[in-house]
């Protein structure tokens, strides 16, 4: 399916062009332009264009996408390939038109005589903080090789940890959709013809299909202001929880509740822990990378006791006062730092506390799942028994509206 594009190219004549024209990706686009003479400064993807595909198709980086080109990156420059060519080469094999544009426009920046990072800074949608400064940190130390490698580690971590939340939820997710399913079927096709049914013979449904009868006659008759609630209620869920105030609630439960409240924790801290030690592996002070993995901690209860630990410490303080005052910092993480502010190996100490937490939370997450399956059998089992009941009580009455 072509893409539609925008360019800004100079003519034979030395002329600067501009306009719009299609093609299936941005390498295309640009053979496009060699072939009628011009030499291309900027091609990008259109986001003006106005058909109702592209309107709303918005090719985004994902963690995938990153990844790839953290290894591609790291693998061109061990290679010995100077670091403007790696970026072409990159460019040029990228399938993520947008992501494509955006490293054109780094390269761009780069020649120009920008530093890698300050380039990367200019696309914050796309780079994180953590990214930008531990690449930072490369050009610093003149490791940038060593940077990337725990880039790409840091990536695939977080790219399964993800997957394993994603593997915990999925099968009481496609539980609850099976349900719903089945209860929209029964409530708007079989129901209402056991309704019909005795209304003709002038008799009463059984309660639970009476019960359904009506929750689908309402249904039926008022549906669009069904969808309107739940639209009103799925927008300001989304609000709220976007908001300072929803942010801080949620963030609150997820450590709070039962169970899985401890998964959450260990998780966060897990996060905390490895970032950290990437960071401070990576060549950037103690201080600045406190600053820099509160941002990514992804919970804002535990990125409030962070700042308050880079508070203290860029104060002369130390980073245990705060630790000890929170209950989120078990005494297993707060001995590891101790020990690794002790012998200079904070890095790999936090490493092994990453490491420990992961496992825990791995164990833990099965345990769940285990746990769940029954639990679930029984919901299903019960969801099932009423269903059963409205639909085969009316069946079993038939026999009495016969003989009336």
């Amino acid at each position: 399916m072509p893409y539609r594009f925008k360019y800004k190219a100079v003519s034979p004549k030395g002329d600067i062009q501009k306009g719009y024209f299609e093609a299936e990706d941005i390498q295309t686009a640009k053979k496009n332009l060699d072939l009628k003479g011009l030499i291309p400064i900027n091609v990008e993807a259109d986001e003006g264009y106005k058909s109702i595909f592209k309107k709303y198709f918005k090719p985004s980086v994902n963690l995938e996408v990153l990844l790839e080109f953290t290894k591609k990156y790291n693998t061109l420059l061990k290679a010995g390939i100077p670091m403007l060519r790696a970026l072409d080469v990159i460019e040029n094999e990228q399938e993520n038109i947008k992501f494509g544009s955006v490293l054109q426009e780094i390269r761009r920046l780069v020649e120009s005589g920008m530093a890698l990072s300050q380039a990367m800074q200019q696309f914050p949608e796309y780079f994180s903080s953590l990214y930008i400064n531990t690449i930072r940190a490369g050009e610093a130390s003149g490791q940038m090789d060593i940077v990337l490698d725990r880039m790409c580690e840091l990536i695939e971590r977080e790219m399964k940890t993800k997957e394993m939340i994603k593997s915990a939820i999925r099968y009481p997710i496609y539980v609850m959709i099976t349900i719903m399913l089945a209860i929209t079927v029964i409530v708007t096709i079989v129901v209402p013809k056991f309704a019909d049914f005795y209304k003709f013979y002038q008799s009463d449904l059984p309660l639970p299909t009476r019960m359904l009868s009506e929750f689908s006659n309402f249904v039926s008759s008022f549906w669009y202001v069904v969808v309107f609630m739940v639209g009103v209620m799925v927008f300001s869920f989304k609000r709220f929880s976007k908001s300072s105030i929803g942010q801080k609630i949620f963030d609150w439960i997820k450590l709070e509740m039962p169970i899985l409240g401890n998964i959450f924790l260990q998780l966060t801290i897990s996060r905390f822990c490895y970032v950290l030690a990437t960071l401070i592996r990576s060549g950037l002070p103690l201080v600045e990378s406190l600053g820099l993995v509160g941002t990514t901690v992804g919970n804002s209860i535990i990125a409030k006791v962070i700042a308050s630990i880079g508070d203290n410490v860029r104060g002369g303080g130390d980073m245990f006062s705060p630790m000890r005052r929170s209950k989120y910092f078990k005494p297993l993480v707060i001995q590891m730092f101790a020990i690794g502010m002790e012998s200079g190996n904070i890095d790999n100490m936090l490493f092994e506390v990453a490491r420990h937490y992961d496992e825990s939370v791995e164990y833990q997450s099965k345990k769940l799942a285990s746990r769940l399956e029954p639990i679930m059998t029984l919901f299903i089992g019960g969801i099932v028994l009423m269903l059963a009941l409205a639909i085969f009580l009316p069946m079993w009455n038939m026999i009495q509206v016969f003989k009336k």
